[in-house]
C-alpha cells in the first residue's frame, strides 16, 4: 500500500514492518543468492519455502500453498497489472468496467449465468466473489467453500474464461452503464473528494492524480462503445502480465496439473505492452499550501514531504532500517496519542506515515484531526511534534514502551503461523508479484527481530528517522467545512509561525505498576457441567457469575474471549440512552480510578488486552482475542473497569469533541440519512431506536454516566466465555481471582418488560426525507412490519426469503434495468424487543428512477406471495448460507456467539442445534406463505431519500 493511501487513517504501528518483513538464515551472505521462479531476487533472506512459485511458458505466474485454516476451503487470487493509470484519456473508467463485465458473459458462459452457477456451488456474490480495481491492478477473487476437485475445476474455469474470453457485447455493456453509474454515484462522498482534492495539491502532474475518479468518468461510461473496452481488455489481459494465486487445504501436485491444464492453452500477444509513465512529482517545489472546503468533511491537516525514490529490498540491512523507522514512527504517534486524550485536547486524532507514493518517490506524512475549527492549532501540533522528534529524538522509556508493543506483534504472529487463514496468505502473496518483494514466514521475521532489538537505541532511531522525515519543504493540505480566511497564506503564515516556536525535549516517564491485581477472596465453583453434544463446559461460581469454555486448534495460541454484562440499554431510562453511546465511545478513554488512559496504555504496553466495553441493546459488553498468557491480566483490566470505571474528565472533553464531525456526516449521504433517522421513522421516534439528537448527546454528564451504570456494573449478571488453545484451569484460576472475587451478582437477568414494548409505525404514507450530499444520488426503501424472532423456524424463513429477495433485486434492478450497483434486502426479527421485526429492501438509485424500482419491490413481493419460488432460486440462496454455516463451525467466533449467553439465556442454544435443519425444511411454499404472511402491499412503508433541493421542490 502506498503512503499516500494512509492519509485518512495512519496505518497501525507495525503495518510498514510486517508485510516485508524478512528474516536471514545463519551464515548466508549479504550477496544476491538467487530468485525465486517470480524473478523475485534473494539476497540474505530466506522466503517461505511452503509456497510453490512458478511461470508457465505463456508467461503466467503462479503461487500455490497448503494451507489448513480454515479446513476444506480454497482461495484464488487472479492478479492483472492494469489499473487506472493505465487508462488513455478516452478510456476512463474502462478497467473498471471490464472488472465488471467479467461477470456479464463469455465465450462458454452466457451472459447472467456466472453468478448463478457459483450460487448453485455455495458461493455468495459480494462475500465469495468479488473484484476490485484500483491505481495499478485489478484483482478477481473466488473463496471456494469446500475443497473438492470439481469446484476447482469450475473455479479455474472461471478464472480462465475471466482471462481471455470475455465477450463485452454492445447490449451487455449497455445495461452494465447503469450499474456503474450507480457505484460511481454511491462512492461519490466527502472522503472521496477530498481524496481527489489532496492528490491534484501534493502530485499535480502525475496519472495518479488525473486518473483516480477522473472528472469527466461518468460521460465516458456513457458513451464508451463496447470496442473500446474489447481493445483495453486485448491490450492487458495477457498471460505476461497477470499471476494467479491459490491457496487452502489442497494438493499442490494435483493445483498444478490442474492450472496447468486449463491455462497452458492462454496465448501470449507478440508484442510486449506499452507502459505508461506515472509522472513526476517537482522535489524543488518549496512550501506550498491548500484548502479543501466540505460542508461534511472533518477538520483535517495533512503535511507531506517526499524525497527520492530509495527501493527497499528482502534484506537484512532494509528489515533493520525498516524496524527502526517503525519504532520513531510509534513512539512520534504515541506522543500525538497522549495529546489527543488530555483534558480539552485541540485534537481528535494524529499520526505520522512513512512509505513510497507508487513506487515513484519517498513520501512521508503528518495526519492530525482538529477539533471543530482548530485547524490551526493542529497545523502547530504536527509540524511541531515532526520537528521535536527530529531534533531532539527520543528517551528510553518511549523506546522501550514501543519495544514492548512489537515484541508482542512479532511473537504472536510466529505463534499462531500455522493457522494462519487462506485469504491474507493469498492475499499477500499476490503482492509480491507487484512489489518484487519477497514472502516470508512470521517465524522468519520474529527471529530477526530477536536478533537486532538488543542492539536498538534511542540514538539509532532517531538516526533513521532524521533521514526519513527530513525530507523536502512540506505541502500542507487542509480540509474544513468552511473555507480558510486568506486561503493559501493563512496556511503558510499558520506553519511559518509554528516553525518559530522552539520545541523542547521530549521528557521521560516513570514505570507505573497496575494497582487492580487483588479483587477478595477467589470465588469458587458450585456448578460444572459439560453440554456434550457442543463439545464445551458450563461452570458457575459462587457469587453467581458464569463461564463457559471450549478447547479448539482453529487458532494457534490464540483466545477468544466474550464478557456479557448486565442488561445494557434496557437498563437505562428512555430519557439518557444516549449515554450508552458514550459509555461505548469513551468509557476507555476515561481509564480507571487509579489509572488514566495514558497510565494504562505504558502499563499494558507488550500485552494482548482489550480496554472499556460497549454497550448493546441488551447487554455491556467486552470481547476481543488475547493469548493465554495475557488473559488473567485481561480479566483483572476488564473487573477493574466494572469497580472502578474512571469517567475521568478526558472521557467527556473527547466525545464531546468527537460530536460535531459525527453530526456532519448525518446528512452527507443517503446512507448516512437512513441510519441517523430510519430507526425513528420506523418506530414512531422511540427512544431506543436509532440515534439520539445531537443536543441530547452534548448534554450527557460524567455524573449521569456513572449514576447509570453503577448499579449493572455492581451487581447485575456476568456471563463470561473462552473460546479456542486454552488451558481449562488457567482461565477457571483467572475468572475466580477477578470476577470470581467480587461481591454477589444477581442470578437471573431483570426481565424490564416496559422498555422491550416497541412497535412498528402504524403509518403507511410515502415518506421523503432529505439528505445534503451529492444532487444525482438517492436511496429507495421499502419496510414490512414483522415479528421478534421467538419462532425459530419462521426467523430462518424469513431470513431465506430476504436472501431469496437479494437475488430478485440483483437481477431485475442490477442486471435488467441497470439501475442500481448493489441492491440488497433484510429480515431483522429482533431478540430483545417484544413483537419487533422488520422485513426490508434497498436500493442505492438515481432520483428519477426511484418510481421504477418501487414498483419492481412491490411486483417482486406481490410475486412471492403468490407463487412458490422455483427450486433452482430456493437452492442458489439456500446453498451458500448452508456452506457459510459449515465454514462458521470451524472459526471460533462461531463457537464465542454461541457460548455468549449460553447460561442465562439457555433456550437459544437449540437455535445453534438445529439451524442447519429448519434451513434444509423451508419449502417453496413456506417462502410462499412467510411472503403472504409478511409481505403485504398494504402494510409496506415506502421511503425515499433525496436531495435537500429536491425536496424543495416538490
Amino acid at each position: 500500500m502506498t503512503n499516500m493511501m494512509r492519509v485518512l487513517a495512519p496505518l497501525p504501528l507495525l503495518a510498514l514492518t510486517l508485510p516485508c518483513s524478512v528474516l536471514a538464515e545463519t551464515g548466508v551472505e549479504q550477496e544476491q543468492q538467487a530468485t525465486t521462479a517470480w524473478g523475485n531476487t534473494i539476497y540474505d533472506i530466506v522466503p517461505d519455502g511452503r509456497v510453490e512459485y512458478g511461470v508457465l511458458d505463456n508467461g503466467l505466474r503462479y503461487a500455490i500453498l497448503q494451507n489448513e485454516r480454515p479446513e476444506e476451503t480454497v482461495v484464488i487470487r487472479f492478479g492483472f497489472d492494469v489499473g487506472w493509470v493505465d487508462e488513455e484519456d478516452d478510456e476512463l473508467g474502462l478497467a473498471h468496467f471490464i472488472e465488471h463485465m467479467a461477470f456479464n458473459g463469455s465465450t462458454n458462459i452466457p451472459e447472467g449465468e456466472m453468478i448463478k452457477l457459483l450460487e448453485r456451488e455455495g458461493l455468495a456474490f459480494g462475500a465469495d466473489t468479488n473484484a476490485s480495481t484500483g491505481f495499478e491492478d485489478t484483482i478477481y477473487r473466488l473463496d471456494l467453500p469446500r475443497n473438492d476437485p470439481e469446484l476447482l475445476d469450475t473455479a479455474l474455469m472461471l478464472m480462465r474464461e475471466t482471462a481471455s474470453e470475455l465477450t463485452i457485447a454492445e447490449d451487455a455493456v449497455d445495461r452494465e452503464r447503469g450499474v456503474i453509474q450507480s457505484e460511481t454515484r454511491t462512492r461519490n462522498n466527502y472522503s472521496i473528494r477530498r481524496l481527489r482534492d489532496y492528490l491534484q495539491f501534493i502530485a499535480p502532474e502525475t496519472r495518479f492524480s488525473a486518473r483516480f475518479r477522473a472528472e469527466g468518468t461518468v460521460e465516458n461510461i456513457d458513451a464508451a462503445p463496447a470496442q473500446r473496452l474489447r481493445d483495453l481488455y486485448a491490450r492487458y489481459y495477457r498471460p505476461d502480465n497477470a499471476a494467479l494465486v491459490i491457496v487452502g487445504d489442497v494438493d499442490p501436485a494435483l493445483v498444478r496439473e490442474k492450472l496447468v491444464e486449463t491455462f497452458a492453452d492462454w496465448e501470449a500477444a507478440p508484442e510486449d505492452i506499452d507502459r505508461v509513465e506515472g509522472g513526476m512529482i517537482d522535489l524543488g517545489r518549496g512550501t506550498a499550501a491548500a484548502n479543501f472546503v466540505d460542508p461534511d468533511v472533518e477538520h483535517i491537516v495533512v503535511i507531506d514531504r517526499f524525497a527520492p525514490y530509495d527501493r527497499r529490498e528482502s534484506r537484512q540491512a532494509d528489515f533493520r532500517r525498516s524496524l527502526l523507522s517503525s519504532l520513531g514512527r510509534a513512539m512520534v504517534n504515541r506522543r500525538l496519542e497522549k495529546i489527543a486524550n488530555a483534558p480539552d485536547a485541540p485534537i481528535i486524532s494524529g499520526g505520522i506515515s512513512s512509505g513510497d507514493f507508487f513506487d515513484l518517490y519517498d513520501q512521508s506524512t503528518m495526519t492530525v484531526q482538529a477539533k471543530e475549527g482548530e485547524w490551526e492549532t493542529a497545523l502547530q501540533i504536527g509540524e511541531q511534534e515532526w520537528r521535536r522528534a527530529i531534533e531532539h529524538g527520543f528517551t528510553d522509556a518511549e523506546l522501550a514502551e514501543q519495544v514492548a508493543n512489537f515484541t508482542r506483534v512479532y511473537r504472536t504472529a510466529a505463534e499462531q503461523q500455522d493457522t494462519r487463514r487462506s485469504a491474507s496468505l493469498a492475499g499477500g502473496i499476490l503482492s509480491t508479484a507487484k512489489t518484487g518483494r519477497l514472502f516470508v514466514t512470521p517465524q522468519t521475521s520474529w527471529q530477526l527481530f530477536q536478533d537486532m532489538i538488543g542492539e536498538v537505541t534511542p540514538e539509532a532511531v532517531a538516526a533513521v528517522f532524521r533521514e526519513d522525515y527530513a525530507l523536502s519543504a512540506p505541502l500542507v493540505h487542509v480540509s474544513t467545512k468552511q473555507a480558510i480566511e486568506g486561503g493559501e497564506s493563512a496556511i503558510l503564515s499558520a506553519l511559518d509561525a509554528s516553525r518559530a516556536v522552539a520545541v523542547a525535549a521530549p521528557q521521560g516517564g516513570d514505570a507505573v505498576e497496575f494497582a487492580y491485581t487483588d479483587f477478595g477472596k477467589p470465588g469458587s465453583i458450585v456448578a460444572d457441567a459439560a453440554v456434550e453434544d457442543l463439545g464445551f463446559r458450563q461452570i458457575r461460581f459462587g457469587n453467581n457469575v458464569r463461564l463457559n469454555l471450549k478447547k479448539t486448534d482453529f487458532e494457534k495460541g490464540r483466545v477468544r474471549f466474550n464478557i456479557r454484562i448486565g442488561s445494557g440499554l434496557l437498563s437505562i431510562p428512555d430519557e439518557a440512552v444516549g449515554t450508552g453511546m458514550f459509555i461505548s465511545t469513551s468509557l476507555d478513554s476515561g481509564g480507571l480510578g487509579k489509572h488514566s488512559y495514558d497510565e494504562l496504555r505504558q502499563i499494558m504496553a507488550g500485552r494482548d488486552v482489550s480496554n472499556g466495553l460497549s454497550t448493546q441493546s441488551d447487554q455491556f459488553r467486552v470481547g476481543g482475542a488475547t493469548t493465554m498468557a495475557d488473559l488473567p491480566l485481561q480479566m483483572e483490566l476488564t473487573t477493574a473497569y466494572l469497580t472502578d470505571p474512571g469517567f475521568r474528565e478526558e472521557a467527556l472533553t473527547r466525545w464531546q469533541a468527537l460530536l460535531p464531525p459525527f453530526f456532519a456526516r448525518a446528512d452527507a449521504t443517503p446512507q448516512g440519512v437512513a441510519q441517523f433517522e430510519l430507526p425513528q421513522v420506523i418506530t414512531d421516534g422511540d427512544p431506543r431506536s436509532g440515534i439520539p439528537s445531537e443536543a441530547a448527546l452534548n448534554a450527557i454528564t460524567l455524573e449521569q454516566a456513572r449514576a447509570l451504570t453503577s448499579e449493572q456494573f455492581a451487581s447485575a449478571p456476568i456471563e463470561i466465555s473462552v473460546v479456542g488453545e486454552i488451558d481449562e484451569e488457567a482461565v477457571i484460576a483467572a475468572v475466580a481471582h477477578t470476577f470470581g472475587a467480587l461481591p454477589e451478582r444477581a442470578e437471573t437477568l431483570q426481565p424490564f418488560s416496559e422498555e422491550r414494548q416497541v412497535s412498528f409505525t402504524s403509518r403507511k404514507a410515502p415518506v421523503t426525507l432529505a439528505h445534503a450530499g451529492a444532487e444525482d444520488q438517492a436511496l429507495a426503501q421499502v419496510y414490512w412490519p414483522t415479528t421478534d424472532d421467538d419462532d425459530a423456524q419462521e426467523e430462518a424463513t424469513m431470513r431465506l426469503l430476504a436472501t431469496v429477495m437479494r437475488l430478485q433485486l440483483l437481477e431485475e434492478i442490477r442486471e435488467n434495468l441497470g439501475a442500481s450497483y448493489s441492491p440488497g434486502a433484510n429480515s431483522a426479527m429482533s431478540d430483545t424487543y417484544d413483537g419487533f421485526g422488520s422485513f426490508s429492501a434497498s436500493v442505492v438509485i438515481a432520483p428519477e428512477d426511484a418510481d421504477t424500482v418501487f414498483e419492481t419491490i412491490d411486483t417482486l413481493a406481490a410475486g412471492l406471495r403468490s407463487a412458490p419460488v422455483d427450486d433452482d432460486l430456493l437452492e442458489r440462496a439456500r446453498k451458500p448460507m448452508l456452506e457459510q454455516l459449515a465454514k462458521s463451525r470451524r472459526e471460533n467466533s462461531y463457537w464465542l456467539g454461541m457460548l455468549s449467553e449460553s447460561q442465562l439465556r439457555a433456550d437459544r442454544l437449540d437455535r445453534y442445534r438445529d439451524y442447519e435443519e429448519r434451513l434444509l425444511a423451508i419449502t417453496p411454499g413456506m417462502l410462499r406463505e412467510a411472503a403472504a404472511k409478511y409481505l403485504r402491499d398494504e402494510e409496506a412503508l415506502r421511503i425515499r431519500i433525496i436531495h435537500q433541493s429536491l425536496v424543495d421542490a416538490q
